[in-house]
């Protein structure tokens, strides 16, 4: 199951700590890599002259990046070997670029998935599949293959307290769930054993998610994949309902006709109760409604909503059928039609809430054991796997952290997203990069502000100690490993899988934008900022950003399409969204709206002739190219410091093993690296 090595670094290490204290050393000390990753932005980029390009990329870089087109400078940086001799007549790349191309290769973590993942014969049922999109179903396919073997060989291990539950921490509308529930083969299946002739255990699915509209979407999905049986759902006879309360209220009676179908309905009931006497008096009684009495009282409205009903009739009919289990002595015969619901009807169960750290308790407190219809397996103790598929920000810690702080979870198996979302634990880089002026962090004038203890959270990255406390012994650096925003937002794209057509588009997305922002400075819609102390000019200074969110795909038609639409919406956004206080919303929107009425078309031709030119928006992109690209070392040291946490936890005994390896194919699924860990206490 443990891949060969323990991190995919690449083969120029000699070990993976070897790669570890060289990655630390690079990010720390790196001036270039610094600017790139959390240094700029892309919305500084017009706001001086003659322009963020020139002031960032270093000199000798400069010719080379500009003659190259943006497929072709993506080409350089990802896939050519920069060895090889370069066209004639073109700009050859500066020694220092190349170095620097070698050096961001060597650092980021391999992603190509390894063979023994990548051929497994798996493949779900199309009814499992029932939601998802191309992406979606290759993951679950292979992660669910994944969780499958990887609970096999924990439980192997530790025979006395298997693997019976698998947590999904963030499960939305639990598409991993449903795929590892159906994989629960039935008890009698003959496949479903392990190699000492044991029969394999059922394993249930416990979903932990925070939006109640997701768990109840997810449910609607378990039935009607048949991954969970669907509640019974009771008659109603609507007209017949409607004229009782009618008649209750003091309304009209009720008509002969009407008095015939209610003694059928309660006859019709009694034979579903199989109460065959009671059946034929009221159907007599139905054909003399001279002689007719008055239904019993026990039929009456009941006002529940249609799910509680039928949530109570589905509980009636599994305590009856229990019942029936315990009479006849053994289970009831299943067909073969219906097996997949009623043999993982009560796999998956749903917790609700929010999780704030890696304490799970009051999770795996709800958890029911799992009945198994083997007398031997009985009384097994619950034990856990937490498992996540692209988890946003911190709650991959807080899955990684549940094999420290919950003596029930023996394995974590987490796939990490959004790396923008999390918090940080020593505070905001505050680096001073040589031959540029420090800049000040700053946050949207019109966005949350963020609370001085959440920008210093314990849970945040970095978890290892390692990155928390790593300062290298040469060139000026503060302790410990920090990402800003900008770095770890840039560290979810994925370049590698640009188009010249997706290129293009967000090229131009940005370009539209960068200008927007010096209009809004231009036009005193915003001020530069500067640090304490610092001269009156534009190098080291910044200009806070507005957020402005999606906008219509109209939008990005032209220039002014853009601007327009952006200053409508700002200007209708109203107080309070997202701010800090309304009043300050409120002052920027109105800010927005009257500096920018007097806008002309003529002012914003002017703008796309100064900045629109194929020189300029070439700057944009080579300098994105080139963030995007040396963020692929802050994803792998993101990666790095979690699977160090663990290492951590080894040595004081807590994790027997751990490692990273990729899952999906990159070209799918960029965010590809699985962090495993299995606990290391001896269990009897």
């Amino acid at each position: 199951m443990r891949p060969e090595k323990s991190l995919p670094y690449s083969d120029e290490f000699k070990s993976a700590d070897d790669y570890v204290e060289q990655l630390l050393r690079y990010v720390a000390s790196t001036p270039v890599f610094q600017v790139l990753c959390g240094g700029v932005h892309i919305m500084d980029f017009y706001t001086s002259d003659p322009g963020l390009f020139y002031s960032v990329v270093p000199e000798d870089w400069q010719v080379f990046l500009l003659d190259r087109a943006p497929m072709e400078l993506l080409d350089f940086l990802l896939r050519d070997d920069v060895d090889t001799p370069r066209e004639e007549g073109r700009v050859p790349p500066p020694a220092s670029l190349i170095q620097y191309v070698r050096d961001v290769r060597r650092f980021s973590l391999q992603r190509n998935i390894l063979s023994r993942v990548a051929t497994e014969k798996t493949k779900l049922p199309r009814k499992i599949t029932m939601g998802m999109n191309i992406k979606k179903i290759h993951e679950v396919t292979q992660f669910s293959a994944y969780v499958d073997r990887l609970a096999d060989a924990v439980s192997e291990d530790a025979p006395s307290t298997p693997i019976t539950h698998l947590v999904d921490v963030g499960s939305g509308q639990n598409y991993l769930g449903r795929a590892l529930a159906s994989k629960s083969k039935a008890p009698q299946d003959s496949q479903n054993s392990s190699k000492d002739g044991r029969r394999g255990l059922r394993r249930g699915v416990v979903a932990v998610e925070s939006k109640g509209h997701n768990i109840a979407g997810a449910k609607g999905l378990d039935m009607m994949t048949g991954v969970m049986a669907a509640p019974a759902r009771p008659m109603r006879n609507k007209k017949l309902y409607q004229q009782m309360l009618s008649e209750k209220n003091g309304g009209a009676k009720q008509t002969e006709k009407a008095r015939n179908r209610i003694a059928r309905s309660w006859a019709a009931e009694n034979t579903q109760n199989g109460d065959s006497e009671s059946t034929a008096q009221d159907t007599e009684l139905s054909q003399t409604p001279e002689k007719q009495q008055k239904p019993p009282s026990t039929i009456v409205a009941d006002m529940r909503s249609r799910n509680e009903i039928a949530a109570e009739a589905y509980a009636q009919m599994q305590q009856k059928k229990d019942s029936q289990k315990e009479q006849d002595g053994q289970a009831t015969e299943k067909t073969s039609a219906n097996a997949s619901a009623t043999d993982s009807d009560n796999l998956i169960q749903y917790v609700e809430g929010r999780l704030e750290n890696g304490d799970l308790s009051h999770v795996l407190s709800q958890v029911q054991p799992l009945r198994q219809d083997d007398d031997q397996d009985s009384d097994l103790p619950s034990s856990f796997l937490t498992v996540s598929i692209h988890s946003c920000g911190n709650l991959s810690h807080y899955g990684l952290r549940a094999l420290e702080l919950n003596p029930d979870v023996r394995a974590v198996a987490i796939v990490g997203c959004c790396y923008n979302l999390l918090t940080e634990r020593l505070g905001p880089p505050t680096y001073k990069v040589p031959g540029m002026r420090p800049r000040p962090t700053l946050q949207p004038v019109n966005g949350r502000v963020m609370r001085e203890e959440e920008r210093r959270d314990p849970e945040g990255f970095p978890m290892s100690a390692r990155f928390a406390t790593y300062s290298p012994s040469e060139g000026p650096s503060e302790k410990g490993i920090r990402f800003n925003i900008t770095a770890r937002m840039m560290a979810c794209q994925a370049p590698a899988n640009w188009t010249e057509a997706d290129s293009e588009s967000f090229f131009t997305r940005h370009f539209y934008r960068a200008i927007l922002q010096r209009i809004f400075l231009d036009r005193g819609v915003l001020q530069r900022v500067r640090l304490e102390g610092q001269a009156d000019d534009e190098e080291g200074a910044a200009v806070s950003p507005i957020i402005i969110g999606s906008l219509r795909k109209a939008c990005y038609a032209s220039l002014s399409a853009y601007v327009r639409g952006a200053v409508a919406k700002i200007a209708a956004q109203g107080n309070g969204n997202g701010a800090a206080s309304s009043d300050e919303n409120a002052a920027v929107n109105a800010a927005v709206a009257e500096k920018m009425a007097s806008l002309t078309d003529e002012d914003l031709e002017d703008y796309n002739t100064r900045y629109g030119n194929a020189q300029r928006r070439r700057e944009l992109s080579a300098v994105w190219s080139l963030m995007a690209f040396s963020a692929g070392v802050v994803e792998s040291a993101i990666v790095a410091d979690r699977w160090q946490y663990l290492r951590e936890q080894q040595a004081k005994g807590l994790v027997r093993d751990c490692w990273v390896e990729s899952v999906f194919s990159y070209d799918q699924s960029p965010r590809n690296l699985v962090v495993v860990g299995i606990r290391g206490e001896k269990v009897e």
